[in-house]
């Protein structure tokens, strides 16, 4: 019985040995495959920051109607009722995520009290689920504009 059990402690020694090198083995070819596939990229080379820029582009721009591509002027600004209609006023005619509805004093006070230097900032930065500049290409003459009129319909 003895030199059965001396035969299977030779096996499992064995087998222990194998699988630690089987280990040891697959620890150095993973290293081996990682260091050949980073040196093509080093970190804060110009070809990384191409590549990784031509990765983010956008896949592609949403054109909304009514939406002017190029930076607007005073002259040739949209009225405030026109961004409203083309922004706006999805939100803000419903309070939808809880924006100030149109037509509510209630609503618009409190904002209206920060004043306009404020209420265009938060507009230009986004708020809330309000994307920035309204998801729009609007001017900022527009955007104060759209204010205007929403605040106006509210009776300030």
């Amino acid at each position: 019985m003895i030199e059965q059990d001396q035969r299977v402690i030779k096996s499992m020694i064995i087998v222990t040995l194998a699988i630690a090198l089987i280990g040891v083995a697959a620890f150095f070819i993973a290293q081996y495959v990682a260091d050949t596939s980073t040196t093509a990229r080093q970190p804060g080379t110009e070809d990384t920051r191409a590549a990784v820029q031509e990765r983010i582009q956008p896949v592609g721009k949403v054109a909304v109607a009514g939406v002017i591509a190029k930076p607007v002027t005073a002259k040739e600004a949209r009225s405030g009722k026109e961004i409203i209609t083309a922004s706006c006023g999805g939100c803000h005619h419903s309070g939808v995520a809880g924006a100030p509805k149109i037509g509510s004093k209630r609503d618009w006070e409190d904002r209206a009290s920060a004043g306009m230097d404020a209420l265009l900032a938060s507009v230009v930065k986004g708020k809330g689920i309000m994307p920035p500049r309204a998801g729009g290409d609007f001017s900022d003459v527009e955007i104060v504009s759209a204010i205007k009129v929403m605040m106006t319909n509210s009776g300030l």
